[in-house]
């Protein structure tokens, strides 16, 4: 039954590729499928030590179950990081000119109200006039 939950799990997971170079992107799904590995054998241990789920056949698919998830939702943020790489890479000057804008602006805003504070608290009446 094993066999059948892992070949399951490799067939929904294959085509959940990253769109960088092969190399790249074979460590990175290798390093997050060890990462929903572990956190699914620590899941389904917990799992055994309350006494959830008995047997080797329950405890299979939910290793598997939980593994699948796991592995999605990395591989989604994942995927979504490297697009934002991508998006940064290719409007950097962009990027950089609005970043500017809202520096200045918040710099001109801050110098305003600072210059507008101490004015007010300089300010003198004279009765005299």
């Amino acid at each position: 039954m094993r066999n059948i939950f892992k070949f399951l799990f490799e067939t929904l997971t294959d085509p959940l590729g990253l769109p960088i170079h092969p190399i790249y992107e074979y460590l990175i799904l290798l390093i997050i499928d060890s990462i929903a590995y572990k956190i699914a054998y620590s899941k389904v241990g917990d799992m055994y030590d309350i006494g959830f789920i008995n047997g080797r056949t329950s405890g299979s698919f939910f290793h598997y179950v939980i593994r699948f998830f796991m592995f999605c939702i990395i591989w989604f943020i994942t995927y979504k990081v490297i697009q934002a790489y991508y998006f940064v890479t290719a409007n950097w000057q962009i990027i950089l000119m609005i970043t500017g804008s809202v520096a200045g602006t918040a710099i001109l805003c801050i110098l305003t109200v600072a210059i507008m504070r101490f004015v007010k608290k300089h300010r003198t009446v004279d009765n005299n006039a």
